[in-house]
């Protein structure tokens, strides 16, 4: 092997007793220290038992890994030059880039180590392609240990310098926890001698080099070419290195699998947000992305599938009493990769593919799958309505035309969609009927190729033109199956088809019997909810709207096999009757494509107005007053609840105040937003055709009143605390300590957090922002607001805007003067110390009860209940303080409705006791039995609490005081 112009080879035992005698070079001078500090060990050791358990438990454990350290990790002077060295250029680098005023600092090191490392990882790789990887990794040099110290120094660096100076961006899961894992690699490795096994490795720095380069200047880095680049050194090449590494050592090929796990789950980051910022860029077609996409997975399962055979061939070779066992090993993790590989491609397709097809303009809805039979029974159609609705593949739209309103606006964000309605309305413009039927009961492609050039055509717009001048082969294959609803369709209806049903649905026959063997593996499929995910993006069904089915999946499969043995057969189904016979008849048809009422729409098509864009927008543009009745589907089953906010504060604010109503569906089996609670909607039980909506609601605008919409779009000061790992490391050990004490001091517990406790309550006490934005009725502007513990005053951030544009005066109580101190500083940098009154003292107290208005039109509580012995007597004075028509509004940890016995919730009623936090269903049983207590809003969540895997449950309740 050609040899580095380094020192020699040296082997273990060479490097291992240098390593000793450096050691062991004690200068007579230095034996009076030694004997000091023998005489300090023993006095520490001496107060170390007196000392509490837990103190002393941690300390044996501090020694032992000093121990262990001192045996094992053997530096020599060189080695510790070298780290030091690097160390102070560390320093350098970071204070001279910031003296020449480089924007981001936290970038600072991780450029410079991985330029240094990138330039390592080049020439190593240079010698792997000419040498092998097993000549490269079999020699050890100082350059490589070298190398591998350098990187040990840039990470105590990296963590020393970003505590100072950039600790919130010093995470947990990129930060401490990457950089210590690095450091026990890599004293292992140096150990050991395999140093080599690192120096190879760092060709995978070159995706950081280019990453660090365009974030230290705050640029925009070219995606592509760093996703590409990731993929193919830190997943391909690195799965390839560590089986090569395998030999060598258990440890390194184990450590190297956590990594490369990782290094997927971060491929999985970038590939879900490459393409969502790339929906709107038209730098690549969306074939090449996916060709790019599947050219990377077929690497890497080849590379896998390569090394995989290598070693079970070689473990098989040796034939010891371990080698089966070993080579299913290695086809188990194999087959976990392939596994999570799967995970991202499902991940794409769920997150991405209704986007990428509104994007590519490409139809998703071929019929509309909402039911307008039930949408009559409660908006009663008048000649003098205004309907805005969504237009989706037009059936609805046309339905809702043969009721005769003034006006109808049709609104979709994907042109495809608008492009559909279009086409049928020129159709109904200037054919005959039947020529109508033909084309979109039947898809008669021959009855279309007559009509498309010569009549439609001419009355199309020239983009509605030029779509289906490229797509009249939709028509061709059938549209009853165009668009990825209608391949949805297609998948499902073929055991349908199998079983023979195509004929009885045509007949009208019900089903007899248990309904042959592909029937019943239809049933059986309804209950798989793993293949919801599947097929529900195709349908349309974005993945938040599924989620919703996640807390009760089995209503759901209950709905499905209902719908199969007795909505399909129902003698009216058009829904289902179309994609099983793949064409709808005279008499099963939606109503647009009727004989009776072409007629009528001939009259009226000009009342239809198409609009491209959202339904809030569309509202907008109408005017105030305009819109007597929103028809919304179910488009706010996938919006969260700042984005149903704001879409339904600009419908509400432009509908008619007095005849105003609006409808909307859900998958959901109860309202699914707490900004919907607020319109007070009825539920509609009306039994539908289609099965899938669990739910639908009516609500007149006139029956949610008061309520001024401008308010849903007031905002917080969207702020956020943040902590960095050390100040968490310091709030947790302080939540220890107060676990372990007999006697808890809440208020001496608070006073010790100081700063620190809103950074790390941030994610430990979730949901405060839905509370205060959404849950709370702030569209009834209260005058008065009293929030019961208050802590620091953070719940005040979330709705600065709301309490500044309703004028409230608010009360903050809280028995920790400490919270209060910072309560009073937020306050007067909101600038809201004329509308902000605190208390000091507990709300049981009759002196705080004096401080305090009688009553206030908002009483909150913030995860403070769990807290309050005195439960009861406290719930019932925040009560009594409400006004009638005023509401009651809490959140708190409980254990999960219906689980309390589970092993889980009683280790996390157990674990935050220690911490003086009880969960109790209690307090949600005494709020549900208060009959002058109308709940509004009420849900449950889990949410995981910040180092930990446990995911406790807390709730969301609002309430109005009826009497």
């Amino acid at each position: 092997r050609r040899r580095s112009p380094q020192r020699p080879h040296r082997s273990a035992r060479d490097r291992h007793e240098r390593n000793s005698r450096s050691s062991t070079r004690l200068p007579s001078l230095v034996k009076p220290l030694a004997t000091a500090r023998r005489r300090r060990a023993e006095k520490v050791a001496k107060e170390r038992e007196r000392a509490p358990l837990p103190e002393r438990t941690m300390a044996a454990m501090v020694d032992q890994f000093t121990a262990f350290v001192t045996e094992n990790v053997r530096f020599s002077s060189e080695d510790f030059a070298i780290l030091g060295l690097n160390m102070l250029g560390c320093l350098f680098v970071y204070y001279l880039m910031r003296a020449l005023k480089v924007p981001d600092h936290s970038w600072y090191l991780t450029l410079y180590s991985s330029g240094v490392a990138s330039f390592f990882g080049l020439y190593f790789f240079y010698h792997v392609c000419n040498d092998g990887f097993t000549a490269v990794l079999d020699n050890e040099h100082d350059i490589t240990r070298y190398v591998a110290i350098f990187f040990i120094g840039y990470c105590i660096m990296d963590l020393a310098l970003g505590s100072i100076h950039y600790g919130s961006l010093v995470t947990y899961d990129d930060g401490w926890s990457h950089h210590f894992l690095y450091i026990v690699i890599l004293a292992y490795l140096l150990h050991n001698n395999m140093t080599p096994l690192f120096s190879v490795a760092l060709v995978e720095e070159l995706p950081i080099i280019l990453l660090s380069f365009y974030s230290v200047q705050n640029k925009q880095r070219p995606s592509l070419l760093f996703g590409v680049l990731y993929f193919l050194t830190r997943v391909v090449f690195h799965t390839v290195l560590i089986y090569k590494a395998r030999p060598f050592s258990d440890f390194v090929f184990v450590a190297g699998l956590a990594l490369l796990l990782w290094h997927v789950e971060v491929f999985q980051g970038w590939v879900r947000g490459y393409l969502m910022r790339s929906h709107a860029r038209q730098r690549l077609s969306f074939r090449s992305k996916l060709s790019i996409m599947t050219a990377m997975l077929i690497a890497q399962i080849g590379a896998h599938v390569y090394m995989v055979h290598g070693a079970v061939t070689d473990v098989l070779a040796k034939a010891g009493p371990a080698a089966n066992p070993v080579a299913a090993l290695h086809l188990l993790v194999f087959l976990y990769f392939l596994y999570r590989f799967g995970v991202v491609v499902h991940d794409v397709y769920t997150q991405n593919f209704i986007m990428t097809s509104i994007g590519r303009k490409k139809i998703i809805y071929n019929i509309s799958w909402e039911d307008p039979a039930i949408d009559h029974t409660v908006m009663h159609m008048k000649d003098d309505d205004v309907v805005l609705t969504i237009s989706s593949a037009g059936c609805n739209v046309l339905d809702y035309l043969c009721e005769g309103p003034k006006k109808i606006i049709a609104v979709d964000m994907n042109l495809a969609q608008l492009h559909t309605l279009e086409l049928k309305l020129a159709g109904i413009r200037v054919l005959t009927q039947e020529q109508f039927f033909a084309i979109w009961g039947r898809s008669d492609f021959k009855v279309f190729t007559e009509v498309y050039r010569s009549k439609l055509r001419p009355l199309l717009e020239p983009e509605t033109a030029a779509f289906w001048d490229a797509n009249t082969h939709l028509f061709r294959d059938n549209f009853m199956y165009a668009g990825t609803s209608g391949l949805m369709a297609k998948l499902l209806c073929m055991p349908l088809w199998w079983s023979g049903l195509r004929d009885k649905v045509r007949n009208r026959e019900p089903i007899t019997g248990s309904g042959g063997i592909f029937f019943q593996f239809a049933l059986k499929m309804c209950s798989m909810t793993w293949l919801w995910s599947v097929f529900a993006p195709l349908g349309g069904v974005p993945l938040e709207q599924l989620n919703l089915l996640s807390r009760n999946p089995e209503v759901f499969v209950e709905r499905l096999v209902e719908v199969l043995t007795t909505r399909i057969w129902m003698p009216d189904n058009y829904f289902y009757y179309g994609y099983i016979v793949g064409e709808f008849s005279p008499e099963v048809c939606p109503r647009y494509l009727e004989k009776d009422n072409f007629a009528v729409m001939k009259q009226r098509v000009d009342r239809v107005k198409v609009y491209h864009g959202t339904w809030a927008q569309a509202a907008e543009e109408e005017g105030p007053g305009s819109i007597t009745i929103a028809s919304l589907l179910d488009s706010m089953d996938w919006m969260p609840p700042s984005m149903i906010a704001e879409n339904i504060a600009k419908v509400v604010a432009n509908m008619d105040q007095k005849k105003g109503r609006i409808f909307w569906r859900s998958f959901a089996d109860r309202v699914h937003s707490p900004v919907l609670a607020h319109l007070k909607g009825e539920l509609v039980p009306t039994y539908d055709r289609v099965g899938w909506y669990l739910t639908q609601f009516i609500s007149p605008v006139p029956s949610f009143q008061p309520y001024d919409p401008g308010m849903l779009e007031c905002k917080g000061t969207e702020s956020k605390p943040t902590n960095s790992f050390l100040d968490d490391v310091c709030v947790m050990w302080a939540m220890a300590k107060q676990g372990l004490q007999k006697t808890k001091d809440v208020r001496a517990f608070y006073k010790k957090q100081g700063t620190r406790y809103d950074g790390f309550r941030e994610a430990l006490l979730p949901g405060r922002d839905l509370l205060m934005q959404h849950c709370v009725p702030w569209v009834k502007k209260p005058k008065t607001w009293i929030s019961v513990g208050c802590g620091t005053a953070r719940d005040i951030e979330f709705v600065t805007g709301h309490v500044k544009a309703s004028g409230t005066k608010v009360y903050l109580v809280d028995l920790s003067d400490a919270l209060l101190d910072m309560a009073r500083a937020r306050v007067l940098e909101l600038g809201l110390q004329t509308q902000v009154v605190l208390v000091e003292g507990d709300i049981n107290s009759e002196t705080v009860r004096k401080k305090l208005p009688k009553k206030a039109d908002l009483v909150t509580c913030s995860y403070c209940l769990t807290m309050i012995p005195p439960w009861k007597e406290a719930l019932a004075t925040m009560l009594d303080l409400v006004e009638v028509g005023g509401n009651l509004a809490l959140i708190d940890f409980v254990t999960r409705e219906g689980r309390e016995q589970r092993f889980a919730q009683r280790l996390y009623k157990w674990w935050f006791a220690m911490d003086g936090v009880y969960f109790n269903r209690g307090h949600v049983d005494w709020l549900k039995a208060q009959k002058n207590l109308a709940t509004i809003w009420y849900s449950e969540e889990e949410s995981r609490v910040p180092y930990t895997p446990y995911y406790p449950t807390h709730y969301l309740y609002c309430a109005e005081k009826t009497a």
